[in-house]
């Protein structure tokens, strides 16, 4: 079922999102409920983007796990070797969340361009989390996911499991996306290598 359908079924029926009572009074009462009262926001972790940043490098520290910084920028920068091939990963503290952006290990050439943007969103419709994406500018392929932490509780054990979680995605894809991205088109077969 299309997305578009998805969203006019739901709001055309308003029961079926749990809203039963469409008042604005009503309204407003169940969003709260929902998305939470701002006392329930104060209970949760206020932690600034210099403690993530220093939780960040706690986890990998106590994981004995090898990494670079650009601290002025709370960036963590880390390659993991997955079965094919390595995977860069920065973990970006921002203010609000905290970004997990891999990058592949290849660029895909601009004769290939429309068809490793296709095979991207077919990966991507199928992920339950995070994204893959083509950067038209130089050809890299790069793999991005966000949490964000202002009103989260955000502990060592979830960042490194996020971490991972991120690697083995993009090793899962990785290979196959850089048979695609590589993939030149010759006028004539090479005479050495056939």
């Amino acid at each position: 079922m299309s997305a578009k359908k998805l969203t006019e079924g739901l709001l055309a029926n308003p029961l079926r999102m749990g809203i039963y009572d469409v008042t604005p009074v009503a309204v407003r009462r169940e969003a709260d409920r929902m998305f939470g009262l701002k006392k329930e926001a104060e209970k949760t972790s206020q932690m600034t983007a210099a403690e993530v940043y220093s939780m960040v490098r706690s986890a990998f520290d106590k994981a004995e796990l090898k990494y670079g910084v650009i601290p002025e920028n709370r960036i963590l920068q880390t390659t993991f070797m997955g079965d094919d091939l390595p995977i860069k990963m920065n973990i970006i503290v921002d203010d609000m969340v905290i970004r997990f952006v891999c990058l592949l290990d290849f660029r895909a050439v601009p004769e290939n361009f429309k068809e490793v943007a296709w095979q991207l969103n077919g990966i991507n419709k199928e992920l339950v989390f995070g994204g893959f994406y083509l950067d038209p500018e130089d050809g890299f392929v790069m793999f991005e996911d966000a949490f964000p932490y202002k009103e989260a509780k955000v502990s060592e054990e979830f960042i490194l499991a996020f971490a991972k979680l991120m690697g083995q995605t993009v090793d899962k894809y990785d290979g196959d996306l850089k048979k695609i991205a590589e993939k030149v088109q010759r006028p004539f077969d090479d005479a050495m290598y056939g």
